[in-house]
């Protein structure tokens, strides 16, 4: 076997390695397809398995990279999506407890406060986080997609100026209201209304902010667990930097969705607070001076690891029924 397939082989293998247990770890079964027939979980862990590896092999090459996260992302949301319509007009096998969650980002930050009890998109949010890092909101968020794909227009980074206060007050509203509802006592159905009300205005960011500006202003201003991630994102230990062979062209700073690589940030060698390591801007950098870091690791072997982590944590998260 030729080395490039190694890794992505080898990738394969631990998301069966992984995914096996639940097959037999849950009463109710944790893998979709085991629920619409028996003996479907394998089915499902060898196709997840299968693509896993695909996805691994095209996004360990730099200029691949970009459009298969993009593409996996997508998919995962539309799987996402359809596993949330499915359980609401079709069966409730489909939700993960038989219960229905409302699926916006910030109550898995809010939620837990309102109910004083940890969900199991929390833990699974939290496991994410320490493992990956940012990835969640470049990989794993399912409203993230969706406004990937809505700012797809090349612009250039700017300063993070007035967004960062902006950042931080969104995340400190969602607290606030979530310890406000649980403090009063009040009922689910004003919980209900505060949830809605802020996934109705973080599409509306989408269609309105997001598609002008050509960035992700929901995920980098709006959404409170994605200002979270920016802060407790330094848990994991992968980074990015930018090498001293950098000369400031700014090209790939009109490929960052996050708005993360400003003229300013350029200048101090490291993107800003709302980078995700996504890695678009690899492909963009003509002196390859932007690099992964992990420490006592080479720049390229850092970056093989953070793909296989990502990509796995990915794996498992789309296999499970998780709505």
């Amino acid at each position: 076997m030729q080395k490039r397939y190694l890794l992505p082989a080898l990738t394969g293998l631990i998301v069966v390695l992984l995914l096996l247990p639940l097959q037999f770890a849950a009463e109710r079964p944790m893998l979709l397809l085991e629920r619409l027939f028996r003996g479907g979980g394998y089915l499902q862990i060898a196709g997840i398995a299968i693509f896993a590896s695909v996805m691994e092999y095209n996004m360990l090459m730099p200029s691949r990279s970009g459009w298969w996260r993009r593409f996996s992302w997508s998919l995962f949301s539309a799987v996402f999506f359809l596993q949330l319509t499915l359980g609401l007009f079709a069966d409730k096998l489909f939700l993960m407890t038989g219960e229905l969650h409302l699926p916006v980002p910030a109550l898995i930050i809010s939620g837990p406060l309102y109910r004083g009890e940890l969900s199991v998109m929390t833990l699974i949010f939290l496991s994410a986080v320490l493992l990956s890092g940012p990835a969640w909101c470049s990989q794993y968020c399912y409203f993230g997609a969706i406004d990937s794909a809505v700012a797809g227009k090349k612009a250039p980074s700017r300063p993070a100026g007035h967004r960062l206060a902006l950042k931080n007050s969104f995340l400190i509203l969602a607290i606030a209201v979530a310890l406000l509802l649980r403090i009063s006592g009040a009922g689910q159905g004003f919980a209900l209304a505060a949830g809605i009300g802020t996934g109705v205005t973080g599409i509306l960011i989408i269609l309105l902010i997001s598609r002008r500006r050509g960035k992700m202003i929901h995920c980098t201003v709006w959404c409170p667990v994605g200002t979270l991630v920016s802060y407790v994102k330094h848990i994991n230990p992968f980074r990015m930097r930018i090498e001293s062979t950098c000369i400031s062209c700014q090209l790939c700073s009109s490929v960052c969705r996050y708005d993360a690589l400003s003229p300013d940030d350029i200048a101090r060698l490291r993107p800003g607070l709302t980078c995700t390591l996504c890695g678009d801007c690899l492909a963009a950098c003509r002196h390859n001076s932007i690099t992964y870091r992990f420490p006592g690791v080479k720049p390229d072997t850092a970056r093989k690891m953070y793909i296989t982590v990502t990509v796995i944590i990915y794996s498992l998260v789309l296999a499970m029924a998780r709505i």
